[in-house]
């Protein structure tokens, strides 16, 4: 009697461990260094894995599982996900095209625009190719001047509507393409050893490998450009996924109002990028917080 009673416990347990480990949400996670900092292996080291750490600490209560996994391999996940399944990956840009596709949560980080970088062993741009104001009048037009340089990129990343948009319209032949894992700090390092002529970055990215070898560059605005860009969770399109949407938005609309979130943007920038970077947060978060009921 005891050992069928022991059984029949054991049997629930299992089945309750599973429907948890079911019902999780996933978190797909394309670079070895954040996937550290969301297991807590190694500290915050940039504005992107900051800002989700205090994200995932503060989903406490939720059951979270994180998934070393390329993007293209998240998307297939979350395309092929079945509807009790909350799968996710962070610091996307909604676009058009995704949000067709899948749910996006409220703004995790913000992020000064990608600005165009150039060695400063190279020629400066001719000036036909800027306008009056210094900045680059487009990506086409810039490539179809400088037809025999290459500009590293990524194809699976959004550089937001914008750009995507001009570098649709720049040849193949211009582009160095990479792919996969860690892909912002491997274009990077090809781009340092003038493997391409040009890269489009983030300049807290290029501020935080400059901290690790001083390395100075060239550096153009690309004009109309949106000043920054907004990351955020994105996730597959079920009912699971809106709910725990919900949830997540109720926990960020108390982190929006902590030193905590502000500092995870500011420390990593340099002093004139942290004014800038303030006045875009107090712009986007004022708006989001005088929305709401």
């Amino acid at each position: 009697m005891y050992d069928h009673v022991m059984h029949v416990f054991l049997v629930l347990f299992l089945l309750f461990l599973y429907l948890d480990i079911a019902y999780a949400v996933q978190l797909y996670v394309d670079d070895e260094v954040d996937l550290r900092v969301y297991r807590r292996e190694v500290p915050p080291s940039n504005i992107g894995n900051n800002t989700n750490f205090l994200m995932i600490r503060e989903l406490k209560f939720e059951q979270l599982s994180l998934f070393p996994a390329s993007y293209k391999r998240s998307l297939r996940a979350m395309r092929e996900s079945s509807d009790t399944d909350v799968v996710c990956v962070a610091n996307r840009i909604k676009t058009p095209e995704r949000l067709k596709e899948f749910l996006f949560s409220l703004p995790v980080n913000i992020y000064l625009s990608r600005r165009l970088y150039q060695h400063v062993s190279d020629e400066p741009l001719d000036q036909s190719v800027l306008n009056e104001h210094g900045e680059v009048k487009s990506l086409p037009h810039l490539f179809s001047h400088y037809r025999n340089s290459l500009l590293v990129v990524a194809p699976t990343v959004s550089y937001g509507p914008f750009l995507d948009r001009q570098l649709e319209k720049v040849s193949n032949d211009n582009k160095l393409f990479r792919d996969g894992t860690n892909y912002y700090d491997t274009m990077y390092h090809m781009f340092r050893k003038k493997r391409a002529d040009f890269l489009l970055g983030f300049p807290a990215e290029i501020y935080r490998h400059q901290q690790q070898l001083p390395i100075q560059y060239r550096v153009y605005d690309i004009a109309d450009a949106p000043k920054y860009v907004i990351g955020h969770w994105m996730c597959n399109n079920t009912l699971k996924s809106r709910e725990f949407l919900q949830r997540f938005n109720a926990h960020i609309m108390q982190v929006y109002q902590s030193k905590e979130y502000y500092d995870a943007h500011l420390k990593w920038l340099p002093e004139t990028a942290q004014k800038k970077t303030k006045i875009y947060l107090d712009e986007v978060l004022g708006k989001l917080i005088s929305q709401t009921p």
